[in-house]
């Protein structure tokens, strides 16, 4: 099948300069050629005519939990509802709403940073064979963390280890499974937790042997590793331990900085997630003490944030969402506010979030032989950052995706 895109405005990721009136023809899910209007034979071809819109590629999200978004059922408000004790379809059914929510805001492609008993690749399987919408799946497994290392109710979301013997044999079970990104848990969450023991957020988990020991299983085979990060030791200890990138990087002084530089290891930060449950925890029905320390972590994650932006730390836009509210649109808005442009911005979550993820040969640029994921744009990006949420016709592989299923447009509304 043949498909002729004709755009007002073309963004092709790459970080060149916005095309006026372009043309895209895409061949059996492929793009073949980009050229200006006119150029392009399009004989055969299905005429896609948008000539008042913005083309960009399909935006990918290097950090995100499908079994944690959570929606009513569609007909229903698009509100968030709790995990729970659930069975695992229940679960599964939701999740495969939530895929559908990302496909609808542009997002093609996702990074599942991790769930239960292998979900994350069952959904990838199950999107992949076309059983259900949603964006391609780069899964993570079960999230692999030290004995004593998760916070009450979430424990259903990894595995627990102790020693290196045993973070060895998970890594391999974990690859054996059929996941993309080993995902290591280097630091307690925002609660602070693990079981009864409870400290302050961010307190340092895994030895570097442990860490180091999984990141080795996962590269014999070519799969990547990540580490969940809360404070600056677990920075240098999962760069030490030679992790692919770092989630959430929220507490960095120089010397990470510096080691992050002189490994060209990237850093995944996920504002999005801090700044939604701030605003909307208690809605949600989180604890008011979430929201605070959600207040306190942003103010300084944000500063450390512009710190190694300035000093040129490679960054991808992930949300860690749990909630719509932490939209791809609003962590490309955040990482606008530390200082990068507008087309940078938008480069983290395409082009950049490729790279991180291994992907490049067929993601993150509008290109000559990349997958023809492409999302059309009322409204432009590079005036204001804010209008990724202008979605208006998604194309997933060439194939326009027939949503939406929710009226999402208070989700994604910058909340002042």
């Amino acid at each position: 099948m043949k498909q002729l895109f004709n755009v007002g405005k073309l963004i092709d990721g790459t970080g060149a300069s916005l095309q006026e009136k372009a043309s895209v023809l895409v061949e059996d899910g492929r793009i073949v050629r980009v050229a200006a209007q006119g150029q392009i034979d399009a004989a055969g071809a299905t005429v896609i005519d948008a000539p008042n819109q913005v083309l960009i590629p399909g935006l990918i999200d290097t950090h995100f939990h499908l079994f944690l978004l959570l929606l009513q059922p569609v007909g229903g408000a698009a509100e968030v509802t709790h995990m729970a004790d659930e069975m695992i379809a229940t679960k599964v059914f939701k999740a495969a709403n939530a895929a559908k929510v990302w496909l609808q805001s542009g997002v093609t492609t996702v990074r599942d940073a991790g769930a239960g008993e292998f979900m994350a690749v069952a959904m990838k399987e199950a999107i992949r064979d076309g059983y259900t919408p949603g964006p391609r799946v780069i899964a993570s497994g079960p999230l692999i963390a030290q004995t004593g290392g998760f916070r009450p109710g979430s424990g259903s979301h990894g595995v627990e280890v102790t020693g290196v013997d045993e973070a060895r044999r998970e890594a391999r079970l974990h690859l054996k499974a059929g996941v993309d990104v080993v995902k290591i848990y280097g630091a307690s969450t925002i609660g602070g937790g693990g079981g009864r023991l409870i400290s302050e957020p961010g307190w340092t988990q895994f030895t570097v042997e442990e860490m180091r020991a999984i990141v080795e299983e996962a590269h014999k085979p070519g799969r990547l590793t990540s580490c969940h990060t809360g404070s600056a030791q677990s920075i240098k200890n999962a760069i030490l331990a030679g992790v692919d990138f770092i989630d959430h990087a929220t507490f960095m002084d120089q010397e990470c900085i510096d080691m992050l530089l002189e490994t060209n290891t990237p850093i995944v930060p996920t504002q999005a997630i801090a700044w939604s449950l701030e605003k909307f925890g208690e809605k949600m029905g989180f604890g008011p003490h979430i929201a605070r320390k959600s207040a306190e972590v942003s103010a300084v994650s944000m500063e450390c944030l512009a710190k190694a932006y300035k000093a040129g730390v490679k960054i991808a836009a992930g949300t860690d969402a749990d909630n719509p509210h932490a939209s791809l649109a609003k962590e490309c808005e955040l990482l606008v506010e530390i200082g990068m442009s507008n087309m940078e911005a938008l480069l983290a979550a395409t082009k950049t979030a490729a790279e991180i993820l291994h992907r490049s040969a067929d993601l993150g640029t509008i290109e000559a032989g990349k997958v023809a994921d492409l999302v059309l744009l009322d409204k432009n990006p590079l005036d204001d950052i804010r209008n990724l949420t202008s979605v208006s016709r998604v194309f997933q592989s060439g194939k326009e995706i027939q949503l939406p299923l929710y009226d999402l447009s208070g989700f994604f509304e910058k909340v002042h």
